[in-house]
């Protein structure tokens, strides 16, 4: 799809559908009543109501520990820039796998399936240098650190069927848990005896390609003591060859009223997933058998197995107008990973502590709120490495390294009511990290080394009424290399660590969200000046150096836009929303000695999403939706793109009698062939690795009953 076919698309999201709405919006200057008005753009019952929730569903009720989707949705909102709350009900009609299912509806999040949960994930451009697995954007569950103490962080810990609902905290407003990375903090929240709509849920799933999965959970509220358990079993052969999936995962938690005012709960979960790998190809093969996978893919039976266990503690105490939140988590982790030639082989225990205080009070007559927070992050992780002689098997060890690391962070953040409807914010974290890396094999190689950073942010929230908002900001942000960047193969005679610094970016950022009779909105522009963005290049199948660029510039616009069409038309109490979410991501070197101003690689420059749901109240809904980008940039050079793509789908479902509900999802209607995502390198007509595609999948069927009960 070319870039002028994506801009006339997007100029849609405000042009055509506000143009259609002006005679509904004329009738409509008196707000219509609850059960008339669409979920997506509610007017009635919550203030300033985050975008794209076409069924917004309060919980029975939040607690101390846990607050329900409702207060979530309050606190979120206070952020004077780009945040979005994700509730489970916007993805649990469809087959929800990874974070391209679970944030389809988040304006400015991309996300692109590789293989299984795995994504290519960022967020204004953030983690574009990572070919592989998660960095740049922090990623929590339940308040907790899934990321680990050098920034690297797993999908697979995430279970969409046990997510109540999803924070998504874009850039600097990531400061919310102490995150100040260019992406942003994502933070999955799992339902609690409290918060859970039913008793008993039982959720069974199939379709294309031998997938099946099956979740079932038990909640119940005993009065100080609630309980949360579920179990998700699933297998799936993959759209692609040597792509199966075999995971099993249980989480649960248990809260504990000790009085009124004092709440503790613990978590604790278990993760075992069994995933073949099917590995990037060339474009043309992407393009003409997307099916197929290098067949070293099967020569070395390349997979990511990772099995985990972890448990949290959360604590909860109110001191009259102010909260104290601590806690503590630990993980344990084993990591099996065949690649090419070679077996990464990890044990590891991860743990930490976290405070945070909330309070309220008046400074001068004006209202004020404050934030003040910790965490504190340790990985011990024992890092090996066997020749892989063929199908996954071990051979020789040819490194054996323990990854010690902390990260140590302390934040704060003010917001002061300066005047009616405006608020001032000023925030700032510090943060100290370390990386202490014992190489048991060759000592010489053995390295240590600390990064500090200080990161302010000041940013205005000025909310004409309770529906509508405008904000701007400005934050500064900083990551450091993680292991995979710093043990890179150094030079000859080289020794220890390669000589990275850490990426530091300042982002300004003014937008706006909120609702007006059958419209509702969320729009973000921001302006990222990066230095020593780290970058990543693609070398051979398994091997990828990372390097920091000069100085790079990431802007771009998020926005997203819902436009109820009409209610009560066809039968009364139905509604048709009419949802799109665009993203314009120019992200270029600046200046730069060998790519001068040339786009950085990785994410298409005009990505758009819509879908148009029809809900009758009978119980029957149908949503028909495309996807569609324009090319994405390979290499720094510019001299390798993918081609631009439109994809259809469409998803519908019943509810039936007795908590019985029943739901369809077809993807990629057309069996478009295309690719979703790329590995970066250099200058793609000079590497003698051109295997840097992953195709999209091709055309699918899903289906699902979910039994509700109890």
């Amino acid at each position: 799809m070319s870039a002028s076919s994506i801009r006339r698309a997007a100029a849609l999201l405000f042009i055509g559908p506000i143009a259609t709405s002006l005679p509904a919006l004329a009738v409509d200057a008196v707000p219509e009543d609850k059960a008339a008005t669409p979920a997506a753009v509610e007017v009635a019952t919550a203030p300033v109501t985050v975008l794209n929730e076409v069924k917004v569903q309060g919980d029975k009720g939040g607690s101390l520990t846990a607050p329900d989707v409702d207060a979530a949705r309050d606190e979120i909102n206070k952020r004077p820039g780009g945040v979005v709350l994700v509730g489970s009900e916007q993805f649990e009609d469809r087959y929800a796998v990874s974070f391209k299912d679970t944030l389809r509806d988040a304006p400015g999040v991309f996300a692109q399936a590789r293989y299984g949960e795995e994504v290519r994930l960022s967020i204004r451009g953030s983690g574009l240098g990572n070919n592989a697995h998660l960095r740049g954007i922090y990623l929590l569950q339940d308040g907790i650190p899934v990321s680990r103490a050098d920034g690297f962080g797993d999908f697979q810990e995430i279970d969409p069927l046990t997510t109540r609902y999803l924070e998504v905290y874009k850039g600097g407003n990531g400061l919310r848990y102490g995150g100040a990375t260019l992406g942003g903090a994502i933070n999955a929240v799992t339902p609690t005896g409290r918060t859970a709509d039913q008793t008993w849920l039982v959720r069974l799933e199939g379709g294309s390609y031998d997938t099946f999965r099956q979740n079932i959970s038990y909640a119940q509220d005993y009065g100080r003591v609630d309980v949360f358990a579920a179990v998700t079993n699933a297998r799936a052969g993959g759209f692609r060859q040597h792509q199966q999936t075999d995971n099993q995962r249980i989480n649960a938690n248990v809260g504990y009223r000790i009085s009124d005012d004092v709440e503790t709960r613990f978590y604790v979960g278990f993760n075992e997933i069994d995933q073949e790998i099917p590995g990037a190809v060339s474009l043309t093969n992407a393009l003409n058998n997307p099916r197929g996978v290098p067949p070293t893919s099967f020569t070395f039976d390349i997979k990511r197995d990772p099995t985990t266990f972890r448990l949290l503690n959360k604590t909860s105490v109110r001191l009259g107008d102010s909260q104290l939140d601590v806690g503590a988590y630990f993980w344990d982790r084993r990591l099996y990973h065949p690649l090419t030639g070679v077996i990464v082989d990890q044990t590891g225990i991860f743990y930490g502590a976290f405070a945070q205080w909330n309070g309220t009070g008046t400074i001068f007559g004006l209202a004020n709120e404050v934030t003040l927070g910790t965490n504190v992050q340790r990985q011990d992780n024992d890092a090996r490495v066997f020749q892989n002689v063929g199908g996954g098997r071990r051979g020789a060890r040819t490194s054996d390294a323990a990854e010690g690391g902390t990260l140590f962070d302390f934040y704060g953040e003010d917001r002061l009511t300066v005047a009616s409807g405006l608020q001032a914010i000023a925030g700032l974290q510090g943060l100290v990290s370390t990386r202490d890396y014992d190489d048991r094999i060759n000592p010489r190689e053995s390295a240590k080394r600390t990064y500090k950073a200080v990161n302010p942010k000041l940013g205005l929230l000025y909310s004409f009424d309770e529906h509508t908002q405008v904000f701007g900001n400005v934050s500064y942000s900083f990551e450091a290399p993680n292991y995979g960047a710093l043990n890179q193969t150094t030079p000859v005679g080289a020794n220890g660590f390669v000589p990275l610094d850490g990426q530091r970016a300042v982002t300004g950022e003014i937008g706006s969200r909120g609702e007006w009779t059958r419209v509702a909105w969320n729009i973000s522009y921001y302006y990222s000046l990066v230095d020593k963005e780290l970058l990543q290049q693609a070398t051979s199948p398994t091997t990828a150096i990372q390097f920091n660029a000069d100085e790079t510039v990431h802007q771009g616009l998020e926005a997203g836009l819902a436009l109820r069409l009409f209610s009560g038309a066809i039968s009364a109490g139905d509604k048709l929303v009419f949802q799109q979410n665009y993203a314009y991501n120019d992200l270029t070197f600046d200046n730069d000695a060998t790519y001068g101003r040339n786009r950085l690689a990785g994410a298409p420059k005009h990505y758009y999403q819509a879908q148009l749901r029809y809900d009758h109240p009978a119980g029957f809904f149908i949503e028909p939706g495309l996807e569609a980008a324009n090319n994405i940039v390979v290499d720094y050079a510019n001299s390798q793109r993918s081609p631009g793509y439109t994809i259809w789908n469409v998803s519908s479902g019943l509810t039936l009698p007795r908590g019985f509900s029943l739901f369809f999802d077809a993807r990629n209607l057309l069996d478009r062939r295309y690719v979703g995502s790329v590995s970066t390198t250099t200058n793609f007509q000079t590497v003698a690795n051109r295997n840097l595609f992953v195709p999209g999948e091709g055309r699918q069927f899903f289906g699902g009953v979910r039994w509700a009960f109890g």
